[in-house]
């Protein structure tokens, strides 16, 4: 699933690309999403120029000019790609194609179609309930250690279970969550009260290293993930432990190990984080 460093990368390219266009017109697949999708939706953009393009958590929100908020998610396998004039469109699994009156286009494209697409009118994109119940970004102000312990000592959750909680913090999957943890030493079955200070800190300054890293790179590409200009991100090349079990560890040289904490698989060094 892409997680906030793969959404920010199409959100940095739509904004040079789509920002001040409007739209001319829409076609939609009829299919449903992670939940239907508004048949009036197409009609309700057409005319509508696109202001603004932002990122909250894994969330793209495109502000609308008459006022509204297009609100897209990728989920599993979605995405954003921008066309030129005269460049093919209407590939499979194209469930929302996007005409812009320079002939420009966009689509998005979902082939497990667990995505959103969603069109809100208001007066800001946090009256958005998705937006609303969303936590702190880490590349937000105020993402501190001090903020991170505050949490972390009010919690008995282990704390890989802690990172993924998006109303706590918004943005971070589970890539990012093995990579945050083995870049502060913190093995993802501690308790987080259990963390001190100092390794609060630690841990949150991985958190943005990881983020920030990732997003310099483009995204983490394993299958599906690609950016609006359709090209894979490059990040994978510098995991350090995320599915890479056996391998030894960029460290101590021991093998890294994988365990299952809820659904999700999570990748650790039982030498470099005990």
């Amino acid at each position: 699933m892409p997680e906030m460093p793969e959404v920010e990368t199409i959100a940095r390219q739509l904004r040079r690309r789509v920002e001040g266009k409007r739209i001319v017109g829409v076609r939609l697949s009829g299919l449903p999403l992670r939940k239907p999708v508004s048949p009036g939706l197409g009609a309700a953009l057409v005319g509508r120029t696109i202001r603004r393009v932002r990122r909250y958590g894994k969330y793209l929100v495109l502000t609308l000019e008459p006022k509204a908020f297009w609100l897209i998610h990728l989920g599993m396998s979605g995405r954003l790609l921008y066309h030129e004039p005269g460049r093919a469109e209407g590939a499979d699994h194209t469930h929302a194609a996007i005409l812009f009156s320079d002939g420009d286009g966009l689509e998005y494209r979902d082939p497990r179609r667990f995505g959103l697409l969603a069109l809100y009118e208001g007066a800001s994109p946090r009256a958005i309930p998705e937006i609303r119940s969303l936590g702190k970004d880490p590349l937000e102000p105020g993402f501190t250690g001090e903020w991170l312990g505050r949490r972390l000592r009010g919690s008995r959750r282990e704390v890989k279970s802690f990172l993924l909680d998006q109303g706590v913090l918004a943005g971070i999957g589970n890539i990012y969550a093995c990579e945050a943890l083995f870049g502060a030493r913190i093995h993802p079955g501690r308790r987080c009260a259990t963390l001190t200070g100092r390794e609060c800190g630690r841990l949150a300054a991985a958190v943005q290293k990881v983020m920030r890293d990732a997003i310099r790179r483009r995204g983490t590409t394993f299958s599906d993930f690609r950016g609006a200009d359709g090209k894979a991100g490059g990040n994978q090349d510098y995991l350090a432990v995320y599915m890479k079990e056996g391998k030894q560890c960029v460290e101590c040289g021991r093998p890294i190990r994988r365990i299952s904490q809820g659904t999700r698989s999570t990748f650790f060094c039982q030498q470099c984080q005990r």
